[in-house]
């Protein structure tokens, strides 16, 4: 990134948690300049593998676009009972966080499942 980034928010960012068994073991918080992934200590307390293309040993890992580990678990937007269902719930298109949150959460291919974390 070649730009510094700026943390100032009024409010906390959107985050996306990512959990194994209902603990808290990664999050994925978005910016006005892209993502910033980080893993929590409960993820090596597990001693669980790191994800692909997001190491473990790097901290805090900037993307501007979101990383491909969370990409593929976006729903496709083509099936129209994915089109009805975000009409339903009233979510932008545009909101990857709330797109993963709720309709990416559980995968039959990995025991994480994604949260948004609650606004204080």
């Amino acid at each position: 990134m070649r730009k510094l980034w700026r943390y100032k928010y009024k409010t906390p960012p959107p985050t996306l948690l990512v959990l194994y068994q209902g603990e808290r073991v990664a999050e994925l918080q978005e910016f006005s300049e892209g993502y910033i992934f980080r893993y929590l200590p409960a993820f090596a307390r597990l001693k669980l593998s790191a994800f692909p293309g997001l190491s473990f040993d790097k901290g805090d890992l900037p993307f501007e676009e979101l990383p491909a580990f969370f990409q593929e678990r976006l729903p496709d937007m083509r099936r129209p009972e994915i089109r009805e269902r975000i009409k339903e719930q009233r979510i932008s298109p545009e909101n990857k966080l709330q797109l993963l949150a709720t309709l990416g959460s559980h995968a039959i291919t990995d025991p994480f499942e994604f949260r948004l974390a609650p606004v204080a």
